[in-house]
């Protein structure tokens, strides 16, 4: 009987299979890369819009000199480090 319930089960894994591995759904993941070029921008709600947009990130965090924050790794969050003059000194996503 145990032997049925094994082959069985071994059998519906199959057929659900077509031998082509598809995407994990899960979060996005984003791509500082495409937004390299806004460094030196000043920041603003619209730019965090257009720098979340371009990245692909889910949402985006705005850190400032001296600011604490949080240490969970997102890579769908694109965090975004501004200087004193609210100026964009870099990008990454964490």
């Amino acid at each position: 009987m145990r032997a049925i319930g094994m082959i069985a089960t071994a059998l519906l894994v199959a057929g659900c299979m077509d031998g082509h591995p598809g995407p994990m759904p899960g979060p996005r993941v984003c791509n500082a890369g495409a937004v390299q070029g806004f460094v030196g921008a000043q920041i603003s709600p619209r730019l965090q819009s257009r720098l979340r947009a371009r990245s692909g990130a889910s949402s985006v965090r705005v850190v400032r000199p001296g600011e604490a924050v949080t240490m969970d790794y997102r890579r769908d969050r694109l965090t975004v480090d501004v200087n004193q003059r609210g100026r964009v000194t870099g990008m990454r996503c964490v």
